[in-house]
């Protein structure tokens, strides 16, 4: 219970308000219950609300994790990274690079090569790529 109520507080910095920070809290809710469908239901719906919610777009893709829905989870932290780049999208899906595929480098430089495209790569931590 203590560490729900600190992630709401951390969410309610991090959010618009409103109908996403409902969201958000009550997926952590059912997160807390083992109800890791109905989280990844709350957490889509936040994330539909506001794409930058790197929060709701994280624990939506643990949820799929959770679920056995590997690939789908890596769908769900690309698709985020199309909003932005924060370092921890990027550390869980090049965990889950690896979790998939022998073929992991590959894909680890294809990150690499989209992130420093997008950003000031030289004050960016790449040591998350485990190159």
């Amino acid at each position: 219970k203590q560490w729900y109520q600190r992630r709401v507080r951390v969410v309610s910095t991090q959010s618009t308000g409103g109908e996403e920070e409902r969201e958000v809290n009550e997926g952590f809710r059912c997160i807390a219950h083992g109800e890791y469908g109905d989280a990844y239901q709350h957490f889509s719906r936040a994330v539909n609300q506001n794409p930058r919610n790197t929060v709701a777009a994280i624990n939506g893709a643990v949820c799929l994790l959770y679920m056995g829905r590997l690939g789908d989870s890596i769908l769900q932290f690309e698709g985020a990274l199309k909003t932005t780049l924060h370092p921890t999208l990027l550390f869980n899906l090049v965990s889950l690079y690896e979790l998939k595929t022998a073929a992991s480098t590959t894909k680890k430089y294809q990150l690499l090569d989209m992130v420093t495209s997008k950003t000031d790569w030289e004050a960016f931590p790449f040591e998350f790529l485990r190159l």
